[in-house]
């Protein structure tokens, strides 16, 4: 959260972190590539993760909980099976939670506070703004991943893991915490408040998700239509190890959907 007297974290490429910048620097801000803005706003972001609790609170529960779960409900050291699909699939689960209350603040912190107002006037494209955001969730949320490699390292040395599943389950579950964090982006960008952001990111990522475990109950004229937007379905697909490029399409279009509705609720406000 934005503590009082603290610029929102986009505007570091105008002021950096301890002193304040010449007169010149406005103009030669504008003279910066969008790569080098996206990088900016990217680093800030992740600092202002590592700078709060946030990080330190999200990261740890999503692993203990993921363990808790695979370990606790559904014993994947006791089953005999050398199989990780019980830990995908609670990692996938607790993305649901972990994905929004990260992405939650990124837009609707600085529309409550009013600095969205000034980040709309710096020489800062709308797309810059929003790819920076977004690939600092992103970054975190691959940390969060990351930091599970330690299960499939553990059953390979007892048993004979097969790898393929694993490399496309680890895809699988990036490509879906991708989707949820641009879900979470427009949420965001749509909304002033956190708590709003973060149910309406929540509903929209849990609803194609859940639909995947209620595929029994579709009309069969309605089944093809359900199954191509289904979130599980995908994600089922490649941690069977098979790399299916529709899957692959598919997340790359919610992604690229919903970061769209970001910018373009950004680019209304600049207008309005």
């Amino acid at each position: 959260m934005q503590r009082r007297g603290e610029l929102p974290t986009s505007l570091a490429l105008i002021l950096p972190r301890h002193r304040l910048l010449p007169r010149v620097q406005p103009e030669a801000a504008l003279q910066r590539s969008p790569t080098t803005t996206v990088l900016a706003i990217l680093r800030r972001e992740l600092a202002s993760y590592f700078d709060s609790p946030l990080a330190y609170i999200v990261v740890p529960a999503f692993l203990l909980l993921v363990g808790g779960f695979s370990l606790g409900f559904n014993d994947i050291l006791a089953a005999g099976l050398a199989s990780m699909r019980t830990v995908f699939f609670w990692c996938a689960v607790f993305y649901l939670l972990l994905i929004p209350a990260v992405t939650m603040r990124l837009f609707a912190e600085e529309r409550r506070t009013g600095s969205i107002e000034m980040l709309v006037t710096m020489p800062i494209t709308e797309t810059e703004m929003v790819l920076g955001k977004y690939l600092a969730a992103l970054s975190l949320m691959t940390l969060a991943l990351a930091l599970t490699v330690t299960y499939p390292l553990t059953l390979a040395s007892l048993g004979n893991l097969d790898w393929g599943p694993v490399v496309g389950g680890y895809l699988g579950l990036f490509l879906l915490g991708a989707s949820f964090c641009a879900i979470g982006t427009a949420a965001s960008a749509l909304t002033h408040n956190q708590i709003v952001a973060f149910l309406v990111s929540l509903i929209v990522c849990l609803v194609p998700f859940a639909t995947g475990f209620a595929l029994a109950k579709v009309p069969p004229a309605l089944l093809p239509l359900v199954q191509d937007i289904s979130f599980q379905t995908h994600f089922n697909n490649l941690a069977r190890g098979v790399i299916d490029t529709r899957s692959l399409v598919f997340y790359l279009s919610v992604c690229a959907l919903f970061l769209h509705i970001a910018v373009f609720s950004l680019q209304r406000r600049r207008l309005s």
